[in-house]
């Protein structure tokens, strides 16, 4: 039977009445036990393995029966552990910012734990993750979160009460942390650019700036500028950074006018120092116009002109560059482009329009 219940016991006994009886708990008499039968008050556990029996009288004699013994099983109840049974979160909690670490609440009894309350002493803890009334089953297990949020530097504590059915409520569970004071900063990598001579209308091959947030509190970056005659990829801001990420600046020097064009990317934030800045360096240069001349020994025959023809193909693709003849054994082609080869034939035409095949080809390479 289950602790708190009742044990009923029984006898039939024959012969010449009357007949009396008397019941015994562990060979001593339970008084006003005296009928045929006997029903124990709640049991407990205490009760488990007591012998009972029972004396029956008349004018014969008396007669005692074999005795019973009672079995009485804990009654189901549930029985929390909690995992761990404290919290310390550390001496590195920056003020202001939060940190969380799991506690595990287990009924290790075997009826249904019933939490009806779970409240922490001190503002800077929280916990969350749950709904109360929180039921847990037997053997099973829930997770909450528990917060720390320091306000100010230095150590505090705290505790967790759970209220609960189980015998042994309210289950505390001691908490600790220390707050130190946020840290704003950033590094910035390199702190300046340099670029050298850039023609103008072009673009300077790109070069990072790498910024790393090196304090233990989150920098929230507000802005990234940078002048005139220079562009940037990678830097769209707004933008937070947590302790040690990074974000890198592509920059790349754009001249539209020969001279020095020195600038500076800043860079607005709530770090200590703002605005950080780079420095940039860079000239832009007049592009120089190249142009290839070409001169050739004069025909052997008499000849009106000479036409001259190019092409970026060796041996074939040739376009005459001239639109009239040529008369003098010199051409300069000045419509040329940089990294461009060029391949170049000339021709003798007379004066009945008959022009020569080509002369032996000539190359230019454009720097």
């Amino acid at each position: 039977m289950t602790a708190g219940q009742t044990a009923t016991f029984t006898v039939v006994a024959t012969g010449t009445a009357p007949l009396s009886y008397q019941w015994q708990k562990n060979g001593g008499n339970i008084a006003g036990a005296t009928a045929a039968s006997y029903t124990t008050p709640a049991t407990t556990t205490a009760d488990s393995g007591s012998t009972f029996r029972v004396m029956v009288t008349n004018t014969a004699g008396t007669a005692t029966s074999s005795a019973a013994t009672l079995t009485v099983n804990p009654a189901p109840a549930p029985a929390i552990q909690v995992n761990p049974t404290s919290i310390n979160f550390g001496n590195n909690d920056v003020v202001g910012t939060t940190t969380s670490q799991p506690l595990i609440i287990t009924n290790t009894g075997t009826a249904t734990l019933s939490i009806a309350q779970i409240s922490v002493s001190a503002s800077v803890f929280s916990v969350s993750g749950f709904s109360l009334p929180l039921s847990v089953n037997a053997g099973q297990q829930k997770t909450i979160t528990v917060a720390f949020v320091p306000t100010v530097v230095g150590p505090v504590s705290g505790t967790i009460s759970i209220v609960s059915n189980s015998p042994t409520s309210p289950t505390p569970v001691n908490l600790s942390g220390s707050g130190i004071a946020a840290i704003y900063t950033l590094g910035i990598n390199p702190t300046s650019l340099s670029f050298g001579s850039i023609t103008t209308g072009t673009s300077s091959a790109p070069q990072t700036v790498t910024i790393t947030n090196t304090g233990n509190a989150n920098v929230t970056i507000s802005s990234i500028t940078l002048s005139a005659e220079y562009s940037m990829t990678g830097g769209s801001a707004p933008v937070t950074l947590s302790p040690l990420q990074s974000l890198t600046l592509s920059v790349v020097f754009n001249p539209t006018v020969a001279g020095t064009a020195n600038g500076t990317i800043s860079i607005a934030s709530n770090a200590t120092g703002s605005p950080a800045a780079v420095t940039l360096f860079g000239t832009g240069v007049t592009p120089v116009q190249h142009s290839v001349a070409l001169t050739w020994n004069a025909s052997t025959s008499t000849v009106s002109g000479y036409n001259v023809y190019r092409s970026t193909v060796s041996g074939s693709g040739y376009v005459k560059l001239n639109s009239s003849l040529v008369s003098v054994l010199t051409y300069t082609d000045s419509n040329v482009q940089t990294g461009t080869t060029y391949y170049y034939v000339t021709s003798a035409v007379d004066s009945g329009g008959n022009e020569s095949i080509y002369s032996n080809q000539v190359s230019a390479a454009i720097p």
